[in-house]
This record gives C-alpha cells, structure tokens and sequence, in this order.
C-alpha cells in the first residue's frame, strides 16, 4: 500500500513536470514562428499613429494660416475695399489703408508668417510680404498666382522655393480683386518630422495632392521632385492608409490643406529587431526552462523527504502500537 502511494504521488509530480514544459514548449514555438508577424503588426501601428501625430502637429500650423486668411477674407472692412475699383478720394483712401494695415501687421506679429498682407488685382499689395515672395514670383502676376484655385472654396496652398528655404503659402479670395496671402517657411514644420525620423528612424514625405514633394526625409529625394510612382499609387485616395509595399510599411494621412503627410520604415529594419529578439526569448526560454526543472526537482525532493518521514512516523506508530500491545498482555 505504501508503494502504491509513494508511485502515486511521483506520477502525479511527473505529470505536473511534463504538462508544464510541454506549455512552455508550445508558448515558445508559437511566438518564435509569429515573431515576424508581430514586429510587423506592431511596427505598423506604431508608424500608424506615429503618423497620425505628426499630420495633427502639421494641421495645428495650417489651421493657424487658415483662420488668419479666412479672418482678413471675411472682415467686412476688407471685403468692402479694393485699391484697384474705389472711387474715395485719397485722404479716406490713405486713412482706410493706415488701418487695414494695422490689423495686417498685428496679425503678422502674433504667428510670425514671413508674409501676411493683401494682394490686388494690379499686383500692388498692402501689409507684410516678404522680399522673397515679391523675387520668386517676379515673372509671373502675384495677384494670378494667387488667386488661381480650382475647386478649393475660393482658397489655395502653394509652395515657392528659393536656394535656402521654401515657403508655404496660404492664399484667399476677399473680394473680385483683392486676394489675403499668408505664408511660413516650411523650415517652422521640420522640427515635428525630424523628432519622428531621429525616435523612429522613419523616412517622411510630405507632398501635394499631385504628389509633387514638399518635404522629404530622404537625402537622395528633393523637394522639388516627385514621389516614387508605387508609394503615389500606394496613397492615392485615402484619407489615412496603413499598408505594406514591397516590403515597405506605409503609413499616410491627408491634412487639411489637402497635402498629405506618408511615413515608410523597410521591414528590414525589423530582420535585425527580429533577430535579437529571437536571441533573447531563446535565452529567456532556456533560463525558464531550467529553473523550471530545478523546481520540479525540488519539489520532488521536497514530497520525497515529506513521504519518507511520514513512512517514519507510521512506523513509529506501529511500533508503539504493538508494544502497547505487549504491556497490557
């Protein structure tokens, strides 16, 4: 009967030892064959809401322009008055002029824009533009590049570039001849995308609805070019996508200038991830594993000693018992 005890509780502590390192076993196999397709999975939310920020910062600068051109457009001291068609005489005419310039400069100085003023239909203007604005479209009508917007709500965002920096420009229709022009240098917007590069070694575009790049993070791109045709067609017509493409993972949100922020990361950059991790959980696993063992031993250790002191102590009951039995004889 003690035998069949003591084979009793060793089964059991066997079994318990088998079921345990046969789940560990699975749990292991099972996510170092799904390693990949979890970096993955995981590498594409990330870029995902990465990229969602980024559009969210880009937009707080945007909306910004959008207000002070929509405030100039929708001022009705501004829409009542065009230099190109008054008939007021020229005192009431400088005397307007001194304080619409006025609201022009306050508003300049509370956003810093390189340019905020208004643009009329002779190309003369009133308020703040910058001497590069006036040098990179001196070929061209100021008042016509300005103005000239294809279904967008009377409204446009163009960009200009000269040898050191290129200017965005945010421009609204105010009146038949009068247009409001807002403008920052693209350099105000890096900071956000050079904190997404440098923390997530991401590659970033931002481009035009004609997929003409405004920004790239790719030192062999330029900001006059174009994107690569497959990320375009990648992007095309969504208003945020997360996809892969041949073996780039993508992620792409539009802002609201229609402009569209994409960010990459080549999944070759999760192999060197993939293969630490692999190094890691092997190790991890092979520690578990063998304390595991070393537990189980223990524990066998433990319910031995326990079961041959119990054996001990029936013994010693037994032998109590009979001569108890003897003295009363």
């Amino acid at each position: 009967m003690k035998d069949l005890y003591k084979r009793f509780i060793s089964a059991i502590v066997l079994l318990g030892a088998i079921l345990l390192i046969a789940q560990l076993a699975y749990a292991f196999i099972n996510t170092f064959i799904n390693l990949d397709s979890m970096l993955t999975s995981t590498a594409t939310s990330l870029l995902s809401s990465t990229n969602r920020e980024i559009t969210e910062n880009a937009n707080q600068r945007f909306d910004r322009m959008i207000r002070v051109g929509s405030q100039i457009a929708e001022d009705d001291d501004f829409r009542s008055y065009s230099r190109t068609e008054t008939t007021l005489p020229a005192a009431e005419i400088a005397r307007k002029e001194l304080a619409l310039g006025q609201v022009l400069a306050r508003l300049s100085t509370l956003d810093n824009f390189c340019d905020c003023c208004i643009i009329f239909k002779d190309d003369s203007y009133l308020g703040q533009i910058d001497a590069t604005t006036m040098e990179l479209f001196s070929k061209t009508s100021l008042y016509k590049t300005f103005s000239d917007v294809s279904d967008r709500d009377s409204e446009n965002f163009l960009t200009g570039h000269d040898q050191d920096y290129t200017r965005l420009y945010y421009s609204k229709v105010v009146n038949s001849s009068t247009i409001a022009l807002i403008s920052i240098l693209r350099e105000e917007l890096e900071p956000i995308f050079f904190d997404a590069e440098e923390n997530y070694n991401l590659t970033l575009h931002m481009s035009t609805p004609e997929h003409d790049i405004i920004y790239s993070g790719d030192s062999e791109e330029t900001s006059n070019g174009s994107l690569d045709t497959d990320l375009a067609q990648a992007v095309e017509n969504s208003n945020h996508i997360s996809t892969t493409l041949k073996d780039t993972i993508i992620a792409s949100d539009t802002c609201i200038n229609g402009w569209r922020i994409t960010t990459t990361i080549p999944e070759s950059t999760l192999t060197s991830e993939s293969a630490t991790l692999r190094t890691i959980y092997i190790i991890v696993s092979l520690l578990i594993s063998t304390l595991s063992v070393v537990v189980i031993y223990f524990l066998c250790r433990h319910i031995k000693r326990r079961t041959e002191e119990l054996e001990k102590l029936s013994e010693d009951i037994d032998e109590y018992s009979d001569l108890k039995n003897l003295n009363i004889d």
